[in-house]
């Protein structure tokens, strides 16, 4: 009994992230990294779990790391972390791209200012509850909010190599899923699956697809579902993808979690 309170005593004095929420987290080489978000403030701190320990590491960034920041994302790509976004609004925000990249092997943070253009839409400006995935060698952001500007319904591809920014088009804005945010996005072979989010001030239970080979969007109809939801995660396991909580406003947050099998084009 001494060894079991022992080590009670030692799991409960090792650090780990305070409660939060509007965080973001990835997984590279075996360990999940969380960054940001909100608890009784926003937050700037910086973790690692190891999976096989089950420990949590506080990493440093105190040097060229991102500020304080909720409803940002990160994504993982060949060894560096990408975090994008999630910024408090002011001037000085709007005016710059809020673009993190953290190198695993050297545990050192370099901000990507982008490079001067004869366009103003050059590169995308800070926002919030966008969405961003990696396909091959990119990122791809989805959407989001500026706060008082309104809701995006930009469509952004960021070259890891070159480390330029595209804006992605497409034949026609009113054919995609529009200006929305807190969807959820994942990429499934040569597809990015777009589902539910806040149209306007409406919650959403749409499913799109954009096809990477042919640059376009298309609305997938399916009789059954998720109910309309903001705020979930989904992921893809094998053939399908899963989503999990999201809610709606002024009402409890969900713990449904739902399956798409993308072949089948069902839900269960």
């Amino acid at each position: 009994m001494k060894g079991r309170a022992a080590r009670g005593a030692a799991e409960a004095q090792q650090p780990r992230p305070c409660d939060r929420y509007k965080h973001a987290c990835a997984v590279c080489r075996g360990f999940v990294y969380l960054y940001g978000g909100h608890g009784s403030t926003t937050l700037r701190d910086f973790w690692r779990y190891h999976t096989v320990k089950n420990e949590w590491e506080m990493l440093d960034c105190s040097r060229d790391g991102p500020e304080e920041l909720e409803e940002h994302s990160m994504v993982a790509y060949k060894g560096s972390l990408y975090i994008f976004g999630g910024m408090v609004d002011s001037a000085f925000t709007q005016a710059k791209t809020p673009l993190w990249i953290y190198d695993i092997d050297s545990a050192r943070w370099t901000e990507s200012c982008n490079e001067p253009a004869e366009t103003e839409s050059s590169a995308p400006a800070n926002r919030k509850g966008h969405s961003a995935v990696v396909y091959h060698s990119s990122m791809y952001i989805y959407g989001g909010y500026f706060g008082i500007k309104g809701i995006s319904q930009e469509f952004w591809e960021f070259h890891f190599d070159t480390r330029k920014w595209l804006c992605v088009s497409s034949p026609c804005h009113s054919s995609g899923p529009g200006a929305r945010h807190g969807h959820s996005a994942v990429v499934y072979h040569t597809a990015m699956y777009l589902f539910g989010g806040l149209l306007g001030l409406t919650e959403q239970r749409d499913l799109w697809r954009w096809d990477f080979g042919s640059s376009s969007w298309s609305s997938i109809r399916t009789s059954q579902g998720p109910p309309p939801v903001v705020g979930h995660a989904s992921i893809v396991c094998k053939d399908s993808m899963l989503i999990f909580g999201g809610g709606i406003s002024n009402s409890s947050p969900y713990d449904d979690l739902w399956k798409y099998h993308f072949h089948t084009q069902t839900w269960k």
